[in-house]
């Protein structure tokens, strides 16, 4: 008896696929068919495994996607954290912040205080990494960068155009705060960030100075009373201590 094999009267089969934007389907088709004729699946078996086989490669693209648009710094996920020079936060805290991330949707912000070099960046990068992983678009930028995009949006008029454009980013994830020096320019671009994505889009945030010395950061008194009042209303804080984590990683490279 001679084995099964495929039909292949539609030869416009491809093109209608490559036309749909089915890439996955258009590459894999030949290939489950002549399995689903081997083991005989019913066509609605053969049809769901395709719309799989698609969804899968759809779903890795986005990701990829979103791990490139999120600029993280690279190599600082989650398993090459070094808990072990830091008190203040625990892996199930943080794998919870990541797997419960209802506080994304709810527009809850996390602040991560520490001295420089206790790892306060590769943490809050492990969590963007993670939340990316999980369908959430993050964008990582360092504060003065971000400050300086602001400004030039500010001096440009363009200022409410360059906040809207960072709304599609459900996190945002601005890196030592403390560095933004006290200017009424970056102050003021500064505050319109907190201001704006206030109970809408989540704020990731670290800072080697703690809220008593903000007054460094901002222009005036009521300012940095209302920024940290909007930043705190809905907030996890993690207080890092511990030596340096770069100092020992150098150590350990050494």
């Amino acid at each position: 008896m001679n084995s099964p094999t495929l039909n292949t009267h539609n030869a416009s089969l491809p093109l209608m696929l490559k036309q749909l934007h089915l890439a996955s389907i258009k590459t894999h088709w030949q290939a489950m068919a002549q399995k689903a004729i081997t083991e005989h699946w019913a066509p609605d078996q053969y049809l769901a495994e395709l719309c799989h086989i698609e969804l899968l490669a759809r779903e890795d693209k986005r990701l990829q996607q979103y791990l490139k648009d999120a600029s993280l710094p690279v190599g600082k996920q989650l398993g090459s954290f070094d808990f072990s020079v830091l008190q203040g936060v625990t892996p199930v805290q943080v794998n919870q912040l990541i797997q419960q991330n209802g506080w994304v949707k709810t527009g809850g912000n996390l602040l991560v205080f520490g001295a420089s070099g206790v790892g306060k960046t590769h943490l809050v990068s492990s969590i963007g990494y993670g939340l990316a992983e999980a369908g959430i678009r993050v964008k990582f930028m360092a504060a003065t960068a971000l400050v300086q995009l602001l400004q030039r949006a500010k001096a440009e008029l363009k200022l409410t155009e360059a906040l809207n454009r960072l709304d599609k980013y459900a996190v945002l994830i601005v890196d030592d705060i403390g560095y933004v020096r006290k200017t009424e320019q970056e102050s003021s671009v500064l505050f319109e960030l907190i201001a704006h994505r206030y109970e809408r889009h989540s704020l990731i945030i670290t800072s080697n100075q703690s809220f008593e010395d903000w007054d460094k950061l901002f222009d005036d008194t009521v300012m940095t009373v209302a920024a940290i009042d909007r930043l705190i209303h809905h907030a996890t804080i993690i207080q890092c201590e511990g030596g340096s984590y770069r100092r020992k990683s150098s150590m350990q490279k050494q």
